[in-house]
């Protein structure tokens, strides 16, 4: 028997593939950035493409922290308490105060991330090649997850219009070999997957339109990213807990997403990054991989590796590798909501099971 990938590249399932890169998707309970960097590079050294800052501080719980952003208008905002618990909103009737923003912040903890990565590099701490990774969420996880229905057709193009912003200073600071953007996308799962609690105000009759909203929404971010600049995507099914908002039978959602997504993008996109849970390492679940379409440049990292978990790791990377051959390996989701002996120990499966890449290496020793 053997696997074809979509890029059409072919072995043996008697042979057993062994990944290369790893992919950091972006959140950590490290107290500073430097920390993070500091950690990341000594524990996968010529593994990284990309490292993030590890979204240290406040923004360690995805979207929440952007509450701020609507402080000038607090009758818009579900509970703090609700944030992440994917609890679905009957619409009321809205208020008719105007909803103004606030700073959003993504572009000023950037530039700041920046400059102490340059100052690591510079001290051959984080090798010369590594990308910084900015990781932004798309405006639909924000105005969903934090805004009451009634608001968010309203505010959506408000806040859109600030990431732009916000990415816009990014990449006129930060030099496009230097850069990479991840567009996180939880809520855009959650509205295919549990449409009962991941509401829709952009919706007609059937999930056709849905599906529709997400793509034109995203191919409008994707064309705000620079040519030069790395760009790529992270589905993900939620971390709140350590639970997913929902179970997936297999990959097929995430699989027809990034086909999708990649088509509408209307630039290169470089990686594509998706969940696998712990206890899948039947075929059943892998199999949909087959029907990725993906163009040759764009990586796939299959979020498999489990702390503690370094056999169960090594079966879903040969299950995997049944369907999909070229695969770069990494965990469910962000180190946001993890114990700091959670991340070492899944860092050491990740260092585990993946071989250095070698010129990455030698960048390393320059």
């Amino acid at each position: 028997m053997s696997s074809i990938s979509s890029h059409g590249s072919e072995t043996s399932s008697m042979e057993q593939f062994t990944p290369r890169h790893v992919h950091l998707v972006g959140s950590s309970p490290y107290d500073t950035n430097t920390e993070f960097f500091e950690a990341m590079s000594v524990a996968l050294p010529g593994r990284l493409v990309c490292l993030p800052d590890g979204e240290t501080g406040n923004r360690h719980f995805f979207v929440r922290w952007q509450m701020d952003v609507f402080a000038s208008s607090p009758h818009i905002l579900k509970g703090f308490e609700h944030i992440g618990d994917y609890k679905a909103y009957a619409p009321r009737v809205a208020l008719s105060s105007q909803i103004t923003l606030g700073a959003i912040g993504y572009d000023t903890h950037a530039l700041e991330s920046y400059a102490e990565f340059c100052a690591l590099r510079d001290k051959g701490v984080v090798p010369h090649g590594v990308r910084f990774q900015v990781c932004l969420p798309t405006p639909l996880n924000v105005v969903g997850l934090c805004l009451l229905p009634e608001y968010q057709a309203e505010a959506e193009p408000l806040y859109e219009a600030a990431l732009m912003a916000a990415l816009r200073r990014i990449q006129d600071v930060i030099p496009k070999e230097d850069l990479a953007v991840q567009w996180d996308m939880a809520y855009e799962i959650g509205m295919l997957e549990l449409p009962s609690a991941f509401n829709s105000w952009f919706d007609g009759q059937g999930n056709g339109d849905v599906k529709q909203g997400i793509l034109e929404r995203f191919a409008r971010l994707a064309g705000a990213v620079d040519e030069g600049v790395k760009m790529g995507f992270h589905l993900c099914y939620g971390d709140a807990g350590h639970k997913h908002f929902s179970e997936p039978a297999d990959m097929s959602v995430l699989v027809d997403m990034a086909n999708e997504l990649s088509s509408h993008a209307g630039r290169g996109v470089d990686w594509v990054h998706v969940p696998v849970p712990k206890n899948r390492t039947d075929e059943a679940y892998f199999r949909p991989l087959k029907d990725l379409k993906l163009k040759s440049e764009t990586r796939v990292f299959l979020g498999l590796a489990h702390a503690w978990d370094t056999e169960g790791t090594r079966e879903r990377i040969r299950v995997a590798s049944e369907f999909l051959y070229d695969f770069g390996v990494s965990t469910e989701c962000g180190f946001g909501r993890t114990e700091k002996d959670e991340v070492t120990s899944v860092l050491g499966v990740l260092a585990e099971v993946t071989e250095p890449e070698l010129h990455l290496l030698l960048e390393e020793t320059l």
